[in-house]
């Protein structure tokens, strides 16, 4: 045996397992319960019926603790679900949900071995239990997947991990659904053979009313509410029916006409109200009644403070449990383990390798009517970085029809008496704006892709500055342009737009893997009903949320080092600060994914929605937070926008660490998540006046 504290604080049990007086449970205007009385008896089983949609899967949820009641009292096992210390939700009860809530990539054996840890059993006492579940419910061997099970081979998978732990309640909803009457034969013989040593009270819901025969109590549910409760044979015999099925509908129509009644104004409450099977009477009681017994039933528990402590604070064998979960998933998902990592991989080297260089190939026509001997139109043209440009010379109308066409990116012009204007220009005092005309190059450029323009314009720049230099030696400074950049302070004169994009691009990725996959995930098992009997068995919300947080950090982990080891060593990306806190920010990013697919799951139920939801918050999130253009450059009702998403000063953080060499002291803190106070400019001046503060105290 386990020294499992939940089951050291069980008392023996002397009245019913499950006692729900007047129970009410309303989504918004629509009330599912209304007023429900029921009562489990100690070892027997429960059959509770009724049609899709009465009630029966939301009382079963009241009753495991993971919905609450709007008003009335339920008992369990001697106390009320979720009450500090004892084991509802938890080892106590054994939840077999209606849909089947299995890991399709687990086989039979990690799926059992899974619950036995969340229930705290001992490895070996596991492998005893799920030894004797295979040969008693007939499964194939442990080793064989869920996803290539058959659907009985599959409900009783689902049954052996909720008797898995030997429970002292078994709630089964409606297992026999879509089941071979074979099947549900011998679920029925073992339910039977579970509890003659009255150690387990089992309640069972259906719609299949001749199956309940067998069951020792029978509830007859319809519209939220309990028409009869009692043996089968007292059921039939105060309807006057031989059979079950025609007792629920006698039943059915007297509460029909009970309600027809009470709309019409009459008193008579009929079968308004539910038969107990303790009593054989009416027992609807004053909701005030029943709310003071509960109180004091309630307040007779007294608690120790460790107790409590222990049900407030995380248990490090479930987030243990769910941990392995979690990686174990991806792990058996074709492929997927290998995908999260080498994606980042992936996308970084597709990032580094076409955007921010320069464009190779670049068709351009030249027309060169220069036919002076000096030829300084050709000598100027041989400097041109043939890498980029491709040279195509053509006659001037040849070379309009071509880029009216699309063929050419640009012309280069030069007319008959170029060269000797050109030295006109360079050295004669006074000319005439005739001589400056003809003396220049002329270009006509296609402006629709504006990178391309400013890079031909770029290129014949350098290629004349290098052909000066050339022709005038030591004297070609007379003829540069009077403005001169000294060395750049931070970054290099030779920085591509690769450069500005990488540190945002590293960390929309880290983001955006992170809320993908924890918003699919969560929304997938929510959706599945796995999340719901995880929580049955004793799972807190927040150990779900840390357990799926240390997986991530994890994979996260992971690929921060693989996106480091290429962006640093094979694409060569400058850094000039501490990996400790590059590393440190996209682990930060990461958790802030993290978190955004939590509300995301938390908001929605269809991974469809979801999907849709992080693609739709992908590209307003990557325009707006500098990434792909400065923040300057958005407009200001806009910019405190942009100040607001999670990206913005990540990214400009990453870029200051990597680039600039600060290693953001605590006096720099401040300053850079200050908004504008007095108007545009201010933001821009604290803006600079944190950059300059931090320089100066990484310097010091």
């Amino acid at each position: 045996m386990t020294d499992d504290p939940e089951a050291s604080l069980t008392p023996t049990l002397v009245g019913p397992a499950i006692h729900c007086r007047d129970v009410c449970r309303s989504y918004g205007k629509l009330q599912v319960l209304n007023n429900l009385n029921l009562t489990v008896p100690q070892g027997q089983i429960y059959g509770l019926l009724g049609p899709s949609g009465c009630g029966k899967t939301t009382m079963l949820k009241c009753i495991v603790g993971t919905l609450s009641i709007s008003r009335g009292y339920i008992g369990v096992l001697g106390k009320p679900p979720a009450f500090p210390g004892h084991g509802v939700p938890g080892r106590m009860v054994g939840y077999m949900p209606q849909e089947l809530a299995l890991y399709n990539e687990f086989t039979i054996g990690n799926t059992l071995t899974f619950y036995g840890r969340i229930h705290g059993l001992k490895s070996r006492e596991t492998q005893d239990r799920i030894n004797e579940l295979i040969e008693l419910l007939d499964l194939p061997q442990k080793d064989r997947v869920v996803r290539n099970l058959s659907g009985g081979q599959k409900r009783r998978v689902s049954l052996a991990a909720a008797l898995l732990q030997k429970p002292k309640l078994l709630i089964l909803d409606e297992p026999t659904v879509g089941v071979d009457p074979v099947l549900r034969k011998k679920i029925w013989k073992h339910l039977v053979d579970i509890v003659k040593t009255g150690k387990m009270s089992v309640i069972i819901t259906t719609h299949y009313i001749e199956e309940a025969g067998q069951a020792n109590v029978v509830g007859l549910m319809r519209n939220g509410r309990l028409l009869a409760e009692g043996t089968p044979e007292a059921v039939m015999k105060q309807q006057g029916s031989t059979t079950l099925e025609h007792a629920f509908l006698q039943l059915c129509e007297t509460s029909d006409q009970t309600c027809v009644k009470r709309s019409s104004g009459s008193q008579d409450d009929g079968l308004g109200k539910s038969q107990s099977f303790e009593s054989g009477r009416d027992e609807s009681r004053p909701i005030l009644a029943n709310v003071a017994k509960a109180t004091e039933e309630v307040v007779s528990h007294t608690v120790d403070w460790k107790v409590r402590l222990r049900h407030v604070f995380p248990k490090l064998r479930n987030i243990g449990a769910l941990t392995i979960k979690n990686l174990l998933r991806m792990r058996r998902m074709p492929g997927s383990l290998c995908f999260q990592f080498l994606l980042p991989v992936i996308q970084m080297s597709l990032i580094c390798l076409c955007v921010g260089g320069d464009p190779k190939g670049i068709q351009v026509a030249v027309v060169n009517n220069d036919t002076s001997p000096l030829a300084f139109g050709h000598s100027l043209l041989s400097f041109l970085d043939n890498n980029s440009v491709e040279q195509v010379s053509l006659s001037h109308a040849e070379a309009f029809e071509g880029i009216y066409d699309g063929k050419y990116w640009g012309i280069i012009g030069f007319r008959k008496d170029f060269s000797r204007s050109l030295m006109n220009r360079m050295f004669m005092k006074n000319v005439s704006r005739e001589v400056m005309d003809a003396g220049s190059v002329h270009v006509w450029l296609d402006q629709t892709n504006h990178q391309i323009a400013l890079m031909l314009q770029q290129k014949l720049y350098e290629a004349f500055q290098a052909f000066v230099e050339s022709k005038l030696g030591s004297m070609a400074y007379m003829y540069s342009l009077p403005i001169k950049f000294e060395e750049a302070i931070y970054g290099s004169h030779n920085a591509d737009f690769t450069t500005f994009v990488m540190p945002g691009a590293v960390l929309s990725i880290a983001f955006y893997l992170a809320l993908g996959l924890t918003a699919l995930s969560f929304v997938l098992e929510k959706k599945e009903g796995l999340l719901d009997r995880c929580w049955v068995a004793g799972v807190s919300s927040l150990e779900t949320m840390l357990a799926h947080l240390f997986s991530q950090l994890l994979i996260i982990s992971v690929q921060i080092i693989l996106m480091l080891l290429f962006v640093l060593l094979v694409f060569k990306m400058p850094n000039e600060g501490s990996l400790v806190l590059i590393v440190l920010l996209i682990v930060l990013q990461g958790i802030t994914g993290i978190s955004f697919g939590l509300v995301i799951s938390a908001a929605i139920d269809d991974e469809q929605n979801a999907n849709q939801a992080a693609l739709g918050l992908f590209y307003p999130n990557l325009i707006l937070s500098g990434i792909i253009w400065p923040v300057e450059c958005i407009p200001y009702p806009l910019r405190y926008l942009s100040l607001a998403l999670p990206q913005t000063y990540a990214s400009e953080a990453l870029r200051c660490i990597m680039y600039r060499g600060i290693n953001w002291p605590v006096e720099c803190i401040l300053y850079p998540v200050r908004l504008p106070q007095s108007g545009p400019a201010s933001g821009l001046r604290l803006r600079s006046t944190a950059m300059h503060h931090c320089t100066k105290v990484t310097k010091r």
